[in-house]
């Protein structure tokens, strides 16, 4: 009887190390898994936030392409009347100048 229990006892401290055993490869499956399904998470959060910045840049861009192009036809009306107000100043310049320089050399 006593070398049953002995055998029992030797049974058990057995199937206590390989549950043990078995234990420890679980959790550290569980941690490699955990470990990466975290990578992947972050992966995914990392792509979205790189769209969500596209889309908002693009907005922004968006957005600011309609304020600038009033001022941007505005500017142009502009640069067209002070082309055309210097257009309408250049026979009496070219005249100013001829008559101030040209003529004051004795060149005429």
């Amino acid at each position: 009887m006593a070398i049953e229990a002995l055998r029992t006892v030797r049974e058990t401290e057995a199937s206590a190390v390989e549950l043990r055993r078995a234990a420890r490869d679980e959790a550290r499956k569980i941690l490699e898994q955990a470990e990466a399904e975290g990578e992947a998470l972050i992966e995914r959060e990392i792509s979205q936030a790189h769209a969500e910045a596209g889309a908002i840049i693009a907005q922004a861009e968006a957005e600011a392409t309609r304020e600038a192009d009033p001022i941007r036809a505005e500017a142009k009306t502009i640069s067209a009347c002070i082309r055309q107000e210097a257009a309408g100043h250049l026979p009496s310049a070219v005249a100013h100048i001829v008559e101030r320089i040209v003529k004051a050399h004795g060149r005429s």
